[in-house]
């Protein structure tokens, strides 16, 4: 018997999961240690106790074999599963898709505050790189909303399902707050859920209500007035629709009307080349950004509903003359302008240069311009700001009245009072005969 066959003979392990090498090892370690008087003689009482403190001390991966250790292992074991994931190649890679270089964005975003960290900056760009490929669009990374429990990670792109033509009259279409879809997800690199399209009735609701998010899309929206859709996927919906609609601006120049579409609707397209190259005090101007997407009127909508065929024309109190490419300082909230500029580094022109532009009516709503470029990402509670503003409850409407008919050729009907009628006393004293 060689050397090596005589070691994986003593390396062979009995019914108790225990091996003559082992032991052998640890008692010859325990005796060069100790170094106990006469080894030799004591050798067996040596091996016998340590064979007991072995056999009936519990070992350490007992004592940290405990719940919640499984609990933390089973964590960890599902964010490497997650994170591998996001490296696996798809199999669309049309050369038309894009996605947000991140990577570069992140550096800009720090210099407005918002920093979520160079890991999860690059998960998240791998992340909105395969739902790119996937949903064969280009898509780009919105914001991220808190929530109560979770938070929700945004991306935006064109819509893949416009509501039906035959419905424009209750939902608006691709030229209004129904332009993009967004889809949400809780954690990076987890499955990305798609919103569902935005009515008009949930956006003048969502106006009237101040809720914060729980992170359970599911969850219900229990208020006053009843919310419209009735779950949380509604009301972020609906809450990132006017986000989107008052929040998104870029220095003038980047984007033009729209000339092509039919008539009587707005819309806006991004201009191909740019020709003009702003300087930092130029963008540091409140007059030299705009709103490049179509503002949300009074009635939820971004268009005006078409006319029926039996009607001469709209009624007075729905038409609004929503601005196109309107500046920004033009806006306000209760205690002043409804924006905020500043430049970074604070002084001079050079190339690294940046102009940060902050929402105070949407707080966690940025614009930031660099070089020929810009970007908007929004990181919030999805509520507006109610500096100045003491929120009050809506006042529940009047009790109607009742039996109120009014019309041209029908009067107005009311219901009579209780009438009680006594009989007269000839009369029972006829009946008594």
């Amino acid at each position: 018997m060689s050397f090596e066959e005589a070691k994986q003979y003593l390396r062979g392990k009995d019914e108790e999961g225990a091996s003559l090498y082992e032991h052998l090892s640890r008692l010859l370690l325990k005796i060069i240690v100790e170094k106990p008087h006469n080894a030799n003689a004591v050798f067996e009482q040596l091996s016998q106790d340590l064979r007991e403190i072995t056999q009936h001390a519990p070992s350490l991966l007992t004592e940290l074999d405990t719940e919640p250790f499984d609990a933390e292992k089973i964590s960890q074991l599902e964010w490497c599963r997650i994170a591998c994931h996001l490296f696996t190649p798809t199999e669309n890679e049309a050369a038309e898709i894009s996605y947000p270089d991140l990577m570069t964005e992140a550096n800009v975003f720090e210099w407005t505050g918002v920093n979520f960290g160079r890991t999860e900056v690059y998960q998240l760009y791998l992340a909105i790189k395969q739902k790119a490929k996937v949903e064969a669009s280009s898509l780009r990374f919105w914001g991220k909303i808190f929530g109560r429990s979770s938070d929700y990670y945004v991306v935006q792109g064109v819509n893949p399902e416009p509501p039906p033509a035959e419905e424009v009259n209750i939902i608006e279409g691709m030229e209004g707050a129904n332009k993009y879809a967004f889809w949400v997800c809780s954690k990076i690199g987890g499955e990305w859920t798609k919103l569902p399209n935005v009515l008009p009735d949930a956006i003048i609701v969502g106006r009237n209500i101040n809720r914060f998010f729980t992170g359970d899309l599911n969850a219900p929206v229990p208020s006053y007035p009843p919310f419209p859709g009735g779950t949380e996927a509604h009301l972020l919906r609906s809450q990132i629709a006017q986000i989107t609609a008052e929040c998104s601006i870029s220095p003038s120049g980047f984007y033009i009307e729209d000339d092509g579409v039919d008539e009587g609707i707005k819309a806006i397209k991004k201009v191909e080349e740019i020709s003009e190259h702003r300087t930092i005090d130029e963008l540091k101007e409140l007059s030299s950004w705009v709103h490049h997407e179509l503002l949300i009127d009074r009635n939820g909508r971004c268009n005006q509903p078409p006319m029926n065929e039996d009607e001469d024309s709209r009624p007075e109190q729905e038409l609004q003359n929503q601005p196109i490419l309107g500046s920004i300082a033009e806006d306000e909230v209760v205690d002043g302008p409804a924006w905020t500029i500043s430049a970074c580094p604070g002084t001079g022109d050079s190339p690294d240069s940046t102009v940060c532009v902050k929402s105070l009516k949407w707080p966690g709503a940025y614009a930031v311009a660099f070089g020929n470029k810009f970007t908007n990402i929004y990181c919030g509670f999805g509520c507006p700001s109610l500096r100045g503003v003491s929120y009050k409850i809506p006042a529940t409407p009047g009790i109607q009245p009742e039996w109120a008919l009014v019309d041209e050729e029908i009067s107005a009907l009311f219901e009579e009072e209780d009438r009680t009628t006594r009989p007269s006393p000839n009369e029972n004293t006829e009946e008594e005969e």
